[in-house]
């Protein structure tokens, strides 16, 4: 195989790799995701271009709140981060809104300044300066170093539980919305809307996967360049392809001095038949890779579909989750899937048909208090469009009422969107079945009351609980003598 760089032509050496036999170049040049050189194959035409692309303007979605209803379906992207536990989801889902500019110019500017700097120096061999380039800039800026370390050191902005915070694992998934001026966008302005969700990796949480992966296109898998291929990558990995899901893998944490991407890379190839050219390598700690993994993101995952039927003002918005706040009420994270929803609407909830039976209506209705996009933080816009997601507060008491899968409608509408049989899609996230399952039950004879309502206060915020009133029978669980309880599946 030759390779061209300018007047000067290079030989590499080529070897099989794994039962696909696919071909790795080992010179170093291909090592390199970006280098402005022609590759050559056997019969001395050109096979691929590596070009890098020109720097992509600065946009952030806050400058442009009142113009995202411009942005047509074909340009909004809905994805996922997965992952084994600890492998650095919430991490790089941090960095790419940073770089999105979701957390202010200044660090837009900066993300921006470091990951183009961090990148070039670890494609030209050079990772091993990273840290300490990046130090010797903050030294020049005087003032901005302590800004750049807390920017460096913030990166799990999705994480909002005290738990999630103090153990450093994600527990809930969380969402937010961002915008990214691609050439692949079909608008006049050229940007891409990324609904982006973040999931948990532990086994324990796989209620929280299924329900980010039932309201997204794609999915980005993340490797862990030090550990490799573990037993979580492997689950998530199934889920998502049995849901039909694009899967974008990527190498994570490639600047620490113990990683291997090249072996790493290769044991993928060979285990999930992934092409070793389309592996991007990443670092959240020193910003390599995030734009590459934005355009990856914005050419590779397809838009959402939209609903055979939709006549441009029936509304239906899915529920991707619900939780609970005390001042509040129920807060639902919702994906508009046709239609508007705008603050002060009268709303009834659907659910779609499962097993064969029809589409159920609940009885209440609600009204549209306040509503909004996520950015993390909640932007109150006042109206929802059809491909965006945001959160809604319309008076609900109980989370179930809004269950993920469920279908939000106008109350006026309702009628006949039964009536009619228009389109309500099914989700997977409305059936689940718990794996554990724990019979507890009160210390003293007189506490069943107050341990109902704590269990009941916890499943406001996890509607993956499944809670059943045992009697204290032998039959029932608990046996006779630890009388009433409760039998908690997860």
């Amino acid at each position: 195989m030759l390779a061209a760089s300018g007047s000067q032509i290079y030989r590499c050496t080529l070897r099989s790799v794994g039962k696909r036999g696919c071909f790795v170049a080992i010179g170093s040049f291909l090592e390199k995701n970006y280098c402005r050189h022609q590759v050559y194959n056997h019969h001395q035409q050109p096979c691929r271009h590596f070009s890098k692309q020109e720097t992509p303007q600065l946009v952030s979605i806050t400058d442009h709140l009142d113009e995202l209803h411009k942005i047509p379906l074909a340009d909004v992207r809905n994805f996922c981060i997965i992952a084994h536990v600890d492998h650095g989801k919430s991490s790089m889902a941090s960095r790419l809104l940073e770089y999105t500019g979701n957390l202010g110019h200044d660090r837009q500017a900066t993300a921006h300044q470091l990951g183009e700097k961090t990148t070039t120096a670890y494609n030209q061999d050079e990772s091993s300066a990273i840290i300490k380039d990046n130090t010797d800039t903050s030294k020049e800026t005087g003032s901005k170093s302590s800004k750049h370390k807390e920017i460096k050191e913030e990166i799990t902005l999705l994480d909002t539980l005290k738990v999630e915070r103090e153990r450093g694992i994600t527990v809930k998934a969380s969402a937010a919305s961002m915008l990214y001026k691609h050439p692949s966008a079909t608008n006049d302005q050229g940007w891409i809307l990324l609904n982006m969700v973040d999931t948990p990796g532990h086994a324990d949480f796989g209620v929280e996967v299924n329900k980010s992966l039932a309201s997204i296109e794609g999915a980005v898998l993340l490797f862990d360049s030090v550990q490799g291929v573990q037993a979580q990558t492997l689950s998530v990995y199934d889920k998502a392809r049995a849901l039909g899901k694009q899967i974008l893998p990527a190498l994570t944490k490639i600047d620490i001095p113990s990683a291997r991407p090249l072996e790493v890379a290769l044991a993928v190839s060979d285990l999930f038949a992934f092409d070793p050219d389309t592996i991007i390598k990443t670092s959240a700690r020193n910003r390599i890779g995030v734009r590459e993994l934005l355009d990856s993101v914005c050419e590779n995952i397809p838009p959402p579909s939209p609903l055979s039927d939709d006549d441009g003002t029936m509304l239906r918005a899915k529920v991707i989750d619900s939780w609970f706040e005390p001042r509040r009420g129920v807060v639902c994270l919702v994906r508009l899937l046709s239609g508007i929803l705008s603050e002060n609407d009268r709303i009834s909830i659907v659910e779609p048909s499962i097993d064969g039976k029809g589409p159920q209506v609940l009885k209440d209705n609600y009204s549209v208090q306040e509503l909004g996009l996520v950015i993390p933080d909640r932007i109150r816009t006042g109206k929802l469009h059809i491909g965006q997601m945001g959160y809604v507060v319309a008076g609900l008491r109980d989370p179930r009422e809004a269950r993920p899968g469920s279908i939000i409608s106008l109350q006026k509408t309702m009628q006949t969107l039964i009536s009619t049989e228009m389109e309500l899609p099914s989700s997977a996230a409305l059936t689940h079945q718990s794996v554990l399952y724990a019979s507890v039950h009160p210390m003293e004879g007189d506490g069943f009351d107050e341990m109902h309502a704590a269990v009941n206060r916890l499943a406001l915020n996890d509607t993956g609980l499944e809670i059943h009133q045992t009697a204290g029978s032998s039959n029932n669980g608990g046996g006779p003598f630890l009388g009433p309880g409760l039998r908690v599946g997860f």
